[in-house]
């Protein structure tokens, strides 16, 4: 269907075309309406005249010559959109304020939206185990502690020595991120208030005297900045809504490097008597 036809379609039905004055950014080229030509019907050929032998030829009869202009033929719909672009361009243009007029017009952006601000922390891997009136929470490598393993054996020689008991139990684990989207927030600060908000609701109806967290990732259960987080190693904080919470290496970093364990030691000696005097 050619465009004159369509916009005579469309004004015949009430529905009204518009013309944009200026080229619109992204917007799909639109075929002007075409003009439809009048045709003009082909004479036929007139043959000749018969000229006898004895008869003079007689010089050809001039045809009549039409000097006045023949008026063009539009058809109804190319009026109409004249008429409808003459009407677009006599309205006056909508005065916008300073700082519109003057903003260009966005961009589509196709690239990957950005997360939003902050300082990103690696994904990391926790555990949260329950052992008598203390609770341990663990930076671990995914699929956690298992049985027979070095972390595992070295976990239950801590309790033994903390007069805890041996056999923890798993509560609970928490991994980060949290989605794969990366329009979630993955900064220290959104990191640490998703573990505080891990471990109220598994602790709510689970009442302990103290704390464990082992790594510098759980330090973040204190604080958002990941320097901080590890710099508090080797002492004990009190949390809202959470209790004491005391800070060691995490069980790799002990099994590299043994003098660290003399450092736990010293911190059990200090934070012991909290589940002590529970006993």
């Amino acid at each position: 269907m050619r465009e004159s036809q369509r916009l005579a379609y469309l004004e015949a039905i009430g529905v009204t075309g518009w013309v944009p004055r200026v080229p619109l950014a992204h917007a799909a080229t639109r075929t002007p309406p075409e003009p439809e030509v009048a045709t003009q019907p082909v004479e036929p050929e007139r043959a000749a005249p018969v000229v006898s032998a004895g008869e003079p030829a007689r010089p050809p009869r001039a045809e009549a010559v039409d000097t006045q202009a023949r008026p063009v033929v539009s058809s109804p719909s190319a009026a109409l959109v004249e008429q409808r672009r003459a009407q677009v361009a006599a309205q006056p243009a909508k005065q916008l304020p300073p700082a519109e007029a003057s903003a260009p017009l966005a961009e589509v952006s196709t690239s990957t939206p950005e997360a939003p601000a902050g300082q990103s922390v690696a994904p990391f891997y926790l555990q949260l185990w329950i052992a008598g009136p203390c609770a341990l929470l663990v930076e671990i490598a995914d699929p956690g502690l298992e049985k027979g393993t070095s972390e595992h054996d070295l976990l239950c020689d801590i309790l033994r020595a903390a007069a805890l008991p041996t056999a923890p139990r798993l509560q609970a684990d928490f991994r980060w991120p949290l989605s794969r989207n990366p329009q979630v927030a993955r900064s220290a600060e959104a990191a640490s208030e998703a573990l505080q908000a891990f471990m109220q609701a598994r602790l709510e109806l689970q009442p302990v005297s103290s704390i464990g967290c082992f790594g510098a990732m759980a330090g973040l259960l204190a604080t958002g900045d990941p320097e901080a987080a590890g710099a508090l190693r080797g002492s004990e904080q009190a949390l809202e809504d959470l209790g004491s919470a005391w800070f060691a290496p995490s069980l790799a970093d002990m099994l590299r490097q043994p003098e660290e364990k003399r450092g736990l030691w010293h911190l059990l000696k200090r934070v012991m008597p909290r589940w002590a005097r529970t006993a």
